[in-house]
């Protein structure tokens, strides 16, 4: 039993190395759908929807070592959520922004060499490109949109946003140079977002599906 696990891992790791991915360079247009959501600390919320939004960019698939490799993404992704605040209304936030993520990437073959499945994780920066809300208040049920620092909001936010992102997605070749690509990626934001003196916190969380269109160069 052990010389037939010992076996059996030595046929993993060699078909790992074997990996169609691990020695070749792919570029990646991609596009996909997110669901997001601004976790709030210190403000009375009564109730919280995820927003709804769109994600679009570009991957760079590198080789590091055998099955090993580095995956960088930039992505224009749209974040926020629609809030009850008790004392004002519904409000609901759409922060955009650019992101740039840079994660290591561990690769898995499955059904011989045209396909295979693979792990990811890693940090993501995301660079704010506009932040507005949609207030509908309370009482007049009156709908207004108003920048993110608007005084009354009180809700400044951060130009640049840190997080952790980890996911899995699977690829299947096309052609010798052409690759169909489907991953799911959750992103953890560790920055509060919010950029006031008053004694509150926001961090954007974010689960986003991609499918891509994938060129191998090597």
């Amino acid at each position: 039993m052990t010389r037939f696990r010992v076996l059996h891992l030595s046929a993993l790791f060699a078909g790992l190395a074997a990996s169609p991915a691990a020695g070749q360079v792919t570029l990646g247009a991609k596009v996909g759908a997110s669901l997001s959501d601004l976790v709030f600390t210190g403000v009375e919320i009564n109730e919280r929807e995820a927003r709804r939004g769109i994600v679009a960019g570009a991957s760079l698939a590198l080789p590091v070592s055998g099955a090993l490799g580095l995956q960088v993404e930039g992505s224009l992704v749209e974040r926020g959520a629609t809030l009850s605040l008790l004392q004002l209304g519904d409000v609901e936030y759409a922060i955009d922004y650019v992101q740039i993520s840079a994660l290591g990437r561990a690769t898995l073959p499955v059904g011989g060499s045209r396909s295979f499945l693979y792990l990811l994780a890693g940090p993501v920066i995301a660079l704010e490109t506009t932040c507005e809300a949609t207030v509908t208040l309370v009482l007049q049920r009156e709908t207004e949109k108003r920048p993110c620092d608007d005084e009354e909001l009180n809700t400044p936010s951060k130009p640049v946003d840190f997080a952790l992102a980890a996911g899995a997605g699977a690829e299947v070749a096309v052609t010798g140079r052409v690759g169909l690509s489907l991953d799911i990626v959750y992103t953890y934001g560790i920055r509060s977002i919010y950029d006031g003196e008053l004694d509150r916190t926001s961090h954007n969380r974010a689960t986003t599906v991609q499918a891509g269109l994938l060129f191998r160069a090597g």
